[in-house]
């Protein structure tokens, strides 16, 4: 009876609840149960709207996830996820340049364009003179984005590695609009303080908004022929350094200097922690990866718990969230299922071991009872 029960509950769904209450506080977990629980269809709607929505690497994921949770997908669904190099290249290029042109997030490529820029330090630095300009004007200005602009070209050396994507991936989310109320409210309180208005005037004094210098069609190609796009979505920039300053050619390390006293540093702990677990997001999982985080993050404790989610699932981790959204990394309705089966398991055991014992006992009267009439 033992044996039996015990092989019924191993092997349905009652088990698998078991296991994630064991580890309920592990995002792996969570997001790996509910995954195995979504059905064929749910599977199949996320992949249609990855698909309208352009997130073809996105909707390659979800197949991938729902094929390994043994879900029955379309045929023709599967084919429309697939893309050639050729049209991968294409798509992105031209996206790519209008986010690094703009600033502006269309698309993922688009993302990577904007990414790049501040990497080179030409985005942190139209941000800055853009919305810089508006402050001392006295003009309607994106407060988030001079801060976190000035953050990311004053605190690093223009050019030099990914060590300010944490602030750059903050800042484009707050301007496309895609971070929590809650989280912007928390950033907007501190970005005023990071901010010296006298040290922004003086900088803005000494520089202008560099000149865009548009490349033919044919120098275009050439420059972005050979360029890695998938190390670019893993936010790969360094291939990106040389066109991109050709498009902007100004001397960053210039601007740095002219607005280095334009940000208070001691202001800046509290941003820097979001910002290092971002940067830990994108180089786990990607710079879609970390934007879509910062989408359902209330707080640095649950960019926290994405940034672990995407130290195990890698470049799938966009995929995840877009799929399961905050659900990815938090318990929600299913902690009441959780407490049950603990208290079912639990009751089990006690069960068990109270017929192990009743057993015994009555096997071993039975043994003395034979050999005294033996």
């Amino acid at each position: 009876m033992l044996i039996a029960s015990l092989a019924a509950f191993v092997f349905s769904n009652q088990f698998h609840v078991v296991k994630l209450a064991f580890n309920f506080w592990n995002p792996v977990s969570i997001s790996q149960y509910r995954l195995s629980r979504l059905s064929d269809e749910e599977y199949t709607s996320a992949i249609e709207q990855a698909l309208e929505d352009g997130d073809i690497s996105d909707a390659q994921m979800m197949v991938e996830i729902a094929e390994e949770n043994n879900r029955g997908l379309p045929a023709e669904l599967i084919q429309r996820t697939q893309e050639s190099t050729v049209e991968f290249g294409l798509r992105n290029t031209w996206d790519f340049l209008n986010g690094s042109i703009t600033g502006e997030v269309t698309s993922t490529a688009s993302l990577g364009g904007v990414l790049a820029a501040d990497y080179v330090g030409i985005g942190d630095a139209r941000d800055v003179i853009v919305q810089g300009s508006r402050m001392v004007k006295g003009d309607t200005y994106d407060q988030l984005t001079l801060g976190l602009a000035l953050a990311g070209l004053a605190t690093v050396v223009p050019g030099s590695g990914p060590a300010d994507l944490g602030f750059s991936v903050l800042k484009t989310a707050s301007k496309a609009g895609k971070m929590p109320k809650k989280l912007v409210g928390h950033l907007n309180s501190t970005a005023g303080a990071l901010i010296d208005t006298d040290g922004l005037k003086r900088g803005l004094s000494r520089v202008s908004l560099p000149e865009l210098k548009m490349p033919s069609i044919n120098a275009v190609r050439t420059s972005f022929r050979d360029i890695d796009w998938r190390g670019v979505t893993k936010g790969d920039f360094a291939q990106l350094k040389k066109p991109i300053s050709t498009m902007f050619p100004v001397d960053t390390g210039a601007i740095k200097d002219a607005f280095s006293s334009a940000l208070r540093k001691d202001a800046l702990e509290e941003i820097s922690i979001l910002a290092d677990s971002a940067t830990g997001i994108i180089s786990a999982g990607g710079v879609k990866s970390g934007l879509r985080a910062l989408e359902y993050a209330d707080d640095a404790k649950d960019l926290s718990r994405f940034h672990s989610l995407a130290a195990h699932m890698g470049e799938r981790t966009s995929a995840i969230i877009k799929i399961l959204g905050k659900s990815a990394i938090k318990l929600g309705e299913l902690l009441y299922l959780v407490i049950v089966m603990l208290v079912a398991a639990l009751g089990w055991l006690l069960g068990a071991v109270w017929l192990s014992i009743s057993t015994f006992r009555t096997m071993y009267s039975a043994i003395k009872l034979a050999k005294r009439y033996s």
